[in-house]
């Protein structure tokens, strides 16, 4: 295990707290953190320490960061849980953009995924996911600059892809189309009640009404 010394305006700076059972130097200004707060935080530099490392012991049995049993800080255990249950969940939104989850997954923790309007003016990258009204959209390629007036959308699909629940894709469990969508051949795919089967592959994704693509990409099935 690793730990890192952080200082309080740096927690406060990400949205964490410092909670009691977090190791505090005496002066207030400092924390010990687990490894496990800094995985989204990796490119930044913090002094790191070995689990019951020389330098490790060393430190906490310095004046600075040692502590006597009636000098502990204290909290209540309601605070505690609570603090730490936020710590949490701001370190997971902060580091959810790198977790492999799969688009079903996602779905089911959308309200975990940053909403579109906090990257306006600032730069978005292929691959990450945001919120918009109801949907998640997976960003499709990397935008220097997020616009006001280019929000996920029929018109920005080149920039935003919806993201819906996965269907096999069979007769019996076609896949729901949203306009937006690249279609594969022998897929089978369902729109207004209608289901159709792919009979050639879009290559990209398409923003007709599958009615329409009948005869050229689908058929009904």
């Amino acid at each position: 295990m690793i730990y890192a010394v952080v200082t309080i305006d740096w927690l406060a700076q990400h949205g964490l707290l410092a909670i009691p059972t977090m190791r505090k130097s005496k002066d207030g200004s400092k924390v010990i953190l687990h490894e496990e707060f800094l995985t989204p935080y990796k490119d930044e530099e913090f002094p790191r320490y070995y689990f019951d490392s020389p330098e490790l012991n060393d430190l906490l049995a310095s004046d600075e960061w040692s502590w006597t049993e009636e000098e502990q800080p204290e909290g209540s255990a309601e605070f505690i849980q609570v603090a730490a249950a936020q710590n949490l969940l701001n370190v997971t939104r902060a580091g959810i953009q790198t977790m492999s989850l799969t688009d079903n997954e996602a779905l089911k923790v959308k309200s975990m995924y940053p909403y579109w309007n906090e990257f306006i003016g600032k730069s978005l990258t292929t691959g990450m996911k945001v919120q918009y009204n109801d949907g998640l959209y997976r960003v499709r390629q990397n935008i220097a600059t997020v616009l006001e007036n280019q929000p996920p959308s029929i018109d920005t699909a080149a920039l935003y892809e919806e993201i819906n629940e996965t269907a096999s894709g069979t007769i019996d469990d076609p896949i729901p189309y949203n306009n937006n969508m690249e279609l594969f051949e022998g897929k089978y795919y369902s729109q207004d009640d209608v289901t159709y089967k792919c009979t050639r592959s879009t290559g990209q994704a398409v923003y007709a009404n599958l009615s329409e693509l009948v005869g050229i990409y689908v058929e009904v099935a």
